[in-house]
């Protein structure tokens, strides 16, 4: 349904615009009952508000975690991006938030944990009620420690590097970080860093300053060597860095407005390397964005229930590429081809199932397919 897409679900089922495939699986009725009942929890467990260890994801909880603890078992690559992301849906419900900057601007939000390649490692669904740190952790504030619970499954000491932004971005998290064996790089508030000597935003965008300037200053925090860069493209942007400088200095292109041509300005090398490995939650949206399930309901748990779903086919459909890359001369199923291929097989599951429970002499074939 994600790929086909219908303006309602029940024209699936039209005797003249149905969709064959869907209809030979199980009946409209079937369908709309199955989603009614849909259920992931014990409502009976549910604490009450008052109770100290409610919970507001609790009818959701057991998929969160089982994710989690899925996603979790692909090894890391060097390189992680920490971002939000939306579950765009009008539901109406309190927990849902408003990000201007998004596409879809009303939704649940997630704080997720990606690959460079768009894989998800981790996740977090914002309640408003997440502080919860352990004994050995410190106190970063509620965004701060967002990235301290998400990296808790990084490997440490063997130069892992995670890139967030101005959101999460502070010094003490920076050196945190670097002294549990995590590089980190990230865009800053120029209010956060105290006793900078960076010059500010006034200063940079006068006209006399070209545009390329930046200014790099070092300090040592607790321990740990920090780097700051400030540097004027459009607009003047602030880096901090735990492993990288501004230094080897590149070059880019831009389009001049007052000579209307192209022109090479400077480029610090960490403007270069955040950019190149930020956009790993991005690229996840964007892949979501492309097929994604577009059924409508009243209940709030289910709209995050089909994000997730999307997510993890998202995350199945990458690990399927890089194990097709190994092997020689194979072809890659694309993500629409993917989705339909997924779709096919997991109804044939239970055609399988029938085939097994003929009676007489079980064939091998069906039980190889069974366990595949």
């Amino acid at each position: 349904m994600s790929v086909i897409k219908y303006p309602n679900v029940r024209l699936y089922w039209s005797n003249t615009v149905g969709f064959q495939p869907i209809k030979d699986i199980m009946t409209v009725n079937r369908f709309e009952t199955i989603r009614r009942f849909l259920h992931f929890n014990n409502n009976e467990k549910h604490l009450p508000k008052e109770h100290p260890q409610h919970d507001r994801l609790h009818k959701i909880r057991p998929i969160i975690n089982h994710l989690n603890e899925k996603f979790a078992l692909v090894p890391m690559e060097q390189r992680l991006s920490i971002d939000e992301q939306m579950c765009a849906t009008k539901v109406a419900h309190f927990m849902k938030q408003y990000l201007p900057n998004k596409p879809h601007k009303w939704g649940f939000k997630l704080y997720v944990m990606c690959s460079v390649k768009g894989y998800a490692h981790k996740f977090e669904i914002y309640t408003g009620q997440e502080n919860e740190r352990l004994p050995d952790e410190p106190d970063f504030g509620p965004v701060g420690n967002v990235v301290v619970r998400l990296a808790r499954g990084v490997p440490r000491h063997i130069n892992h590097i995670i890139y967030f932004d101005n959101f999460y971005t502070s010094v003490p998290l920076v050196t945190y970080l670097a002294k549990q064996g995590i590089y980190s790089l990230g865009t800053v508030q120029s209010n956060r860093l105290v006793n900078c000597k960076l010059p500010d935003k006034k200063t940079m965008m006068k006209k006399s300053v070209p545009r390329g300037t930046y200014e790099e200053q070092m300090t040592e925090f607790d321990g740990i060597d920090v780097t700051a860069v400030t540097w004027k493209d459009n607009k003047v942007v602030t880096f901090l860095s735990s492993y990288v400088g501004a230094e080897p200095v590149g070059q880019v292109e831009r389009f001049d407005k007052a000579n209307k041509t192209r022109i090479k300005i400077s480029c610090p090398h960490i403007i270069k390397e955040y950019n190149a490995h930020m956009g790993g939650v991005d690229l996840m949206d964007s892949f979501i964005g492309r097929y994604r399930i577009a059924m409508r309901s009243r209940k709030w748990y289910l709209r995050i229930f089909y994000h997730l779903l999307d997510m993890t086919v998202i995350n199945s459909w990458l690990v399927y590429k890089d194990l097709k890359i190994t092997e020689a001369n194979s072809s890659v199923l694309n993500l629409c081809h993917y989705r339909l291929e997924l779709a096919e097989v997991l109804a044939k599951v239970n055609n399988s199932f029938e085939l097994c429970n003929k009676r007489g002499r079980p064939s091998t074939s069906n039980s190889v397919e069974m366990e595949i």
